[in-house]
């Protein structure tokens, strides 16, 4: 489906639904991009590379979101708008469509960029508010878009969880959707290897706080997620120092982040 048809093919689904924080959604194309006003913001989508440490090629890149006042062009934090919905059905609703945003946008995206997989957060309040049947209402949007869940990984978190059955059934139904697996900001609070292990994700991305205070060897933990099959991922501003810590510290995969209030 063109890019336009399928903007168009949004928004009529929008008006039909129409209650709450999705009646203030619009899906806009634009310069052969997608933008959605959405609640007196405007949303965009922007992409980091993903490169192999150990080869410097590019693997993929993850997706990340602007957000911007629709009246005074100020940029907000991506968490600020994950406040505006008031109960789980909106949740889910902007949850999804943000990812919707990033996937139309990466179909355009991949004329000017080798392509590679396509990197999706998945809001930890998501995966707690869908009761089954995770990932098959955006795998349907997906195949719209003609992308297939395995050209996906969605990352999740398990810091702090509190149902962890759910969430290992709700990786189970990803996974068995065909859509790869990370775990964003592993280590921000805690360390539980355990759940990693039920999980067994594809990936494992280290937060920036664990990679500045932890106490425990880094080498031993990365051997540790290599033994789970996983491989470790680390982020920041590129540098030739960071390449060099990233092969020293045995890590598998940078992801390269723009400068602070970069355009893609």
């Amino acid at each position: 489906m063109p890019l336009s048809d399928f903007v168009r093919y949004l928004n009529a689904q929008q008006e039909a639904s129409g209650s709450g924080l999705r009646s203030t959604t619009a899906f806009v194309s634009q310069d052969g991009r997608v933008l959605v006003n959405f609640s007196n913001l405007r949303l965009e989508s922007y992409y980091s590379p993903i490169i192999d440490v150990a080869s410097g090629e590019l693997c993929g890149h993850a997706a990340g979101l602007h957000a911007f006042g629709l009246i005074n062009n100020q940029l907000l934090e991506p968490e600020a708008v994950f406040v505006l919905p008031s109960d789980n059905d909106e949740f889910i609703y902007l949850d999804r469509m943000v990812r919707t945003l990033h996937a139309l946008n990466y179909l355009t995206y991949q004329n000017r960029h080798s392509r590679g997989t396509l990197l999706l957060r998945v809001h930890p309040r998501h995966v707690a508010s869908v009761a089954v049947d995770h990932g098959l209402a955006f795998e349907e949007v997906l195949r719209a878009c003609g992308l297939l869940p395995r050209q996906i990984t969605l990352e999740i978190e398990i810091d702090g969880v509190e149902d962890a059955a759910h969430l290992v059934s709700a990786v189970a139904n990803y996974k068995s959707r065909g859509y790869g697996i990370a775990v964003g900001r592993f280590g921000r609070r805690e360390i539980n290897f355990s759940l990693l292990r039920e999980i067994s994700p594809a990936i494992v991305k280290f937060d920036p706080l664990l990679l500045l205070s932890s106490t425990r060897p880094l080498g031993s933990m990365v051997d540790r997620l290599h033994d789970f099959g996983a491989r470790v991922m680390v982020e920041g501003l590129d540098s030739a120092a960071l390449r060099k810590d990233a092969q020293a510290n045995g890590f598998d995969l940078l992801q390269v982040l723009p400068p602070p209030h970069a355009p893609e």
